[in-house]
This record gives C-alpha cells, structure tokens and sequence, in this order.
C-alpha cells in the first residue's frame, strides 16, 4: 500500500522550480549534494570506506530518459527514508542518529531529493545502511504524490545509495548524457569526493572526453572523472611563474578571459579562500559578481556583495566553509559574518594595491591604465588609498599628464571642477606656465577636495583672477587707449553678464577666452530661472540671490592677436557690436559650452552683418 508526502507535491514542484531555484537544472546539484553528505558520513564512521561517485544516463525499456547516481555513502534504513524523503524540511543533518559534524554537510536531503521531481515522474532510491544489521530498502516516490517503501532482502548488497530518475516526457533533455555531464562539471567539479559521469560514447561531447574517459568494455560508454584533487589555488607548483600559468589558465577556462594577474585571498577564521583574477578591460561599477562555492559545491556563477563594491576590477572564485546560502543556494545571506568577511577581504584588496601598483612593473602599468577609475572609488573614502593615487595615478593637466604628488611639487594645485572648464583654459594656462588639474571626470573633483583639506597640501578650485592676473598687461598708455572701446564691450556684453578685460597672452591663435566664476555662474542660473518663470519662482529666488556684484563671466580679449587687435581698432558701430559678438560665441564654444538657441541666432545675426559689411567694402568685379 502507498503512502502520500506529507506536503503537496505538484504544490512544492511548482514552487522550487518558478519561485525557490533559479531553474530545473539545479535538480542534480541536489543529487550530488545529498550524494557527496552521505559519503561525508560514512567516513565520519569509517575513515577507511570508498568515498565515490557515480553518475550514468541511458533510456529504460520505453525509451524515456534515465540518469542514476550511485554513491558508497552511509545508506538508509526503511524508517529514515520513509521519514526524510517524505517530509519537507525534515533534514538528516538536523538528526543526530545519522551521524557527526553537521558542519561538514552541504544540503538538506529531503527537499534535495523531491527538488528532482522538476524533471522526473519517478524516483527509485536503492539503499544499503552502514548501520549493523540493516536490510537494504527501495524506495519510490511518483509524481502523483505517492511512495512505497518496502525492504530488498535480496543478495549481498553494497552500502550506500542509488538514485534513479526516469524523465518527465518534456524533460528529457535534462537527463541527456552532455546535459548531466555539463551541470555535473559546472557544480560539482571542485568537490572533495571521486565523482565521475557515465555517458553514451556516440554522446561524448568532444574528442577529449572519448579520449580521457574510461570505456565500458560492456557498452559503448566513456566515463569522465570531473572532479580534482585539489582546489586550482591551494594546488603545489615548482615555481611561482608556473602557479601563474595554471591559475591564468583556470581563469581563462572559469571566466573566459586571460586575467592581467591574481590576488589571493585567504580569511582562515571564516573557512574562506580563493582567488581574485584582474579583468583585463574597464568595466562599470556595480559589475562585480563572482563564482561562489560552498564546503567547494557551486553557489552560484554570479554571486554578488562577497567583495565591496569598489572590487568591480576583479573576478573571484571563492570557496567558503561559513557563510550561509540562502533557501535555495544559489547566493549568500547578507548576514553581520558576509559583511565582515567582505569587509576582511576588501582589505587584502586593498593591500595588494598599496604593495603592488608602488611597484614599476608591466602589471602595475597596465592596472592603472585599465583600473583607475576602480583606485578612486576606492580613495573617495579610505585615505590610504588617497595617498596611492595622489603618489601613482596620473591626472589630465594643462602641462601633460602628471600625479597629484608631482603637481604638487610645482607648487600650490589648482584645478577645474568639470571637463569644459579645463578645455577652455588649458592652453591659454599652458602658454603662461600655470599647471591646471582636469578634475571634471568621476571622483577626480572629491579627490581634490579631500586633499584640500588637509594641512599638507595646498589645493583649491581655479578662479577667474588665477588666470586674468597671470597674464601680461598691455601697458599704462595702452590701457588708456582702449578705455573707450572696452567700456563700449563692457555694455554691449551687459545682457550675457559678462566683463571684458585686455590682456597679454599665448598663444596668439586665441583671440579671446572665456572665464568664469562657479558664484556667478550659480546666480547666473538662479537669473535665468527668474526669468523664464517670475511668478512661479521670482519670490523664492530672490531670497537665494545676493546683492548683484561682479559679473559672472569675464571675456579675456588678448591683445597679442591680430583679430582682437582689428577689432579694438574698429569705430563703434554695428559691425563692431557683430565682431565682439561672433569672438564672445566662439570663446563660449572654445570652452565646451553648447550655444542656446537664442545664443545661435545672435551668431548668425552676427556673422550676417559682418558679411553684408565685407561684401559692400569688396570692390566690384566686372561680370560683362
């Protein structure tokens, strides 16, 4: 007579397959789970007993899909299986009976052996018991939610368990001999135990495994052993340039890409270790899942929040004996034991980078050629880190490219908050000898405000008088002379906010350039909001507006050109009101500033007169 589960199976099948597991394939780390517990336990008892593994694929005599498991482990007796295959949660690592050292275990055996019935319509477990006296049973379970369990008193059967799945009709593909042996590989490949796959040699899925495997002499079948002896990273080499080769080419065959270099990581007192393998190309930020074991059984492929989040330049294998796998175990509880052992693995991190990247070196070069943006997320918020970068990462500056310490050198650092104030100001800069920082890319502004604030260095934010006091005056005389013409600028440009000086400088190409100051430019903004909504926002806006004082940019006409020059010698006219206007437009596009569409019509008005203007002083050509 057949017993019923005591829980509804198509019930718990449709909630492990759409809600618990990422997918019907994690039915065989299942298996292998359960499978590896028992031969854990039997050696607990026995430290002499075979510790294998066995899987195999085929068809039954009605051509539907087969795979079995075949383990050497502890075995059960007709209670325990009537009791721990029946029962959800009812676990042999929670009963004292079955044996020792509950750490050592890796599954739950009752939800591991119904999480099959995804993929199977039936399953037949045949158990001997290293128990004294036991008989072997068979058990079999159906996916109408029934089982037997009757006792085998048949010949001398060997301890331990197999497992036999037959497949649901369209689930077939989940027992094929390349399927099993692909999982098998993917889950189980770093586990402790001797555990090989079986499969029909015509479905061997490459040379190799014809090759290397071990044929049946009775059918035509190879077995492929897939696990080693040893974890990649703790594995002995004669040499250090030898372990880089293997764990290179573990990366490679893990990953899919030849890493720059591996740091190790090693946390005894969580059980954790493993390998962290450099990404040889940039990669955003929050792109950093890693494969993660568990007592050496696959977690998952991508597991995240196992480095802190500024690790994005890596990829790690890590094998942990501690941490805790969620219900289904495809990731980590993110419990106060993973925040601290991210915390401890940040930091051989981070110590691996203060060692190596001082270190003049392809692999330091090539880092901080590919990873920079890694370094300063990291030294936004750890000061050790800020030293590293100030010492070794170099900056854009307007005298090439140079370190934070190198720039400092030179004196007091200054630099601009965004790319286009850097654009617009580092030639001229440059041509007067004063050495400006692009801090306009991601972290290079907090950076330099960071060092600012400390006692031993001397940084700030480059100011409009930075540049207009270096450089060159014209001269009293010629101060006087232009007066007139600068105060006829000065109120032309009144609407745009914007001064205008003359000043002596390099290169002589740049007729003019664009300064401006982050205050005024900030009420410059609050202006426009003003204007564009005065009922809406003019009340509010006016409470954030100081008394109006400088104006908010400053057009630099240099002198030393000849363009500026024609155009300060120009009468006061319209031409001359469309020729300020055309050099303003273009030292605001100069400083990377897109014009707006009021700006772009002023500069077609603009070029237009001053066309018409040529035009009328051309002399005219003889068309007869």
């Amino acid at each position: 007579m057949s017993d019923r589960f005591q829980v509804d199976l198509s019930g718990m099948v449709d909630l492990l397959s759409r809600h618990l597991y990422s997918g019907p394939q994690v039915f065989l780390r299942e298996l292998i789970q359960n499978a590896v517990d028992a031969v854990t336990a039997r050696a607990e008892m026995d430290d002499a007993a075979p510790a294998s593994i066995r899987l195999s694929t085929g068809t039954d005599a009605e051509g539907r899909s087969v795979l079995t498991v075949v383990d050497t482990g502890i075995g059960l007796t007709a209670e325990e299986s009537a009791e721990l295959l029946a029962t959800i949660g009812r676990s042999s690592k929670r009963d004292p009976g079955l044996g020792l050292g509950r750490s050592e275990f890796i599954g739950q055996f009752g939800i591991g052996l119904l999480a099959a019935f995804m993929v199977a319509d039936r399953i037949e477990v045949h158990s001997r018991s290293a128990r004294p006296g036991a008989p072997p049973i068979r058990w079999e379970g159906r996916a109408d939610g029934t089982f037997d369990v009757t006792t085998d008193a048949l010949g001398d059967v060997p301890i331990g368990t197999t497992v036999r799945l037959v497949a649901r009709r369209d689930a077939a593909h989940w027992l094929a001999g390349d399927t099993v042996l692909g999982l098998a590989r993917e889950y189980a490949s770093l586990l402790p135990v001797d555990i090989s796959v079986e499969v029909p040699l015509a479905g061997a899925s490459d040379r190799a495994d014809r090759d290397a495997g071990e044929p049946d002499a009775a059918s035509p079948t190879v077995r492929r052993r897939i696990t080693v002896p040893e974890l990649p990273w703790r594995a002995e080499h004669r040499s250090g340039t030898e372990r880089e080769r293997a764990l290179a080419a573990y990366c490679e065959e893990t990953f899919g890409f030849t890493p720059l270099g591996h740091i190790d990581l090693e946390l005894p007192v969580a059980g954790v270790s493993g390998v962290a393998f450099i990404l040889p190309q940039a990669v955003s930020p929050g792109s950093g899942q890693h494969r993660v074991y568990a007592k050496r059984m696959l977690l998952g492929p991508r597991v995240d929040r196992v480095l802190p989040d500024w690790a994005f330049f890596t990829r790690a294998v890590i094998d942990s004996e501690a941490l805790t796998p969620t219900a289904s175990r495809e990731q980590l509880q993110d419990d106060d034991l993973l925040m601290s052992v991210r915390e401890a693995l940040g930091a051989q991190l981070k110590s691996w980078a203060l060692g190596a990247l001082r270190e003049p070196g392809e692999l330091a070069r090539a880092f901080l050629r590919t990873h920079h943006l890694a370094l300063r997320a990291l030294a936004v918020t750890d000061a050790e880190m800020l030293d590293l970068v100030a010492e070794v990462l170099p900056f854009e500056t307007s005298d090439g490219a140079m370190t934070l310490a190198a720039a400092a050198g030179r004196g007091d650092i200054v630099y601009t908050s965004t790319t286009e104030a850097y654009r617009r100001v580092s030639a001229v800069a440059r041509a007067q000898g004063l050495v400006v920082v692009n801090a306009g890319y991601v972290y290079d502004a907090d950076l330099l405000e960071q060092l600012g604030r400390r006692a031993d260095w001397h940084v700030r934010e480059l100011q409009s008088s930075d540049l207009v006091h270096a450089f060159g005056l014209p001269g009293i005389a010629r101060e006087l002379e232009l007066a007139e013409v600068v105060a006829a600028a000065r109120d032309l440009l009144a609407d745009d906010d914007c001064d205008v000086v003359v000043r002596v400088f390099a290169p002589d190409a740049v007729p003019a350039i664009l300064l401006r100051d982050a205050e005024g430019e900030h009420r410059r903004d609050l202006d426009r909001e003003r204007a564009a909504s005065p009922e809406l926002w003019g009340g509010l806006l006016d409470a954030f507006v100081d008394e109006r004082g400088a104006r908010s940019r400053t057009l630099v006409l240099n002198d030393a050109s000849s363009v500026a020059r024609r155009l300060l010698a120009a009468p006061r006219s319209p031409v001359f009101a469309a020729g300020l206007r055309s050099i303003y437009l273009s030292a605001v596009m100069l400083a990377g500033e897109g014009l707006r569409t009021a700006e772009s019509a002023a500069l077609t008005d603009a070029l237009g007169v001053l066309l018409d203007a040529s035009l009328d002083a051309s002399p005219q050509e003889d068309t007869q």
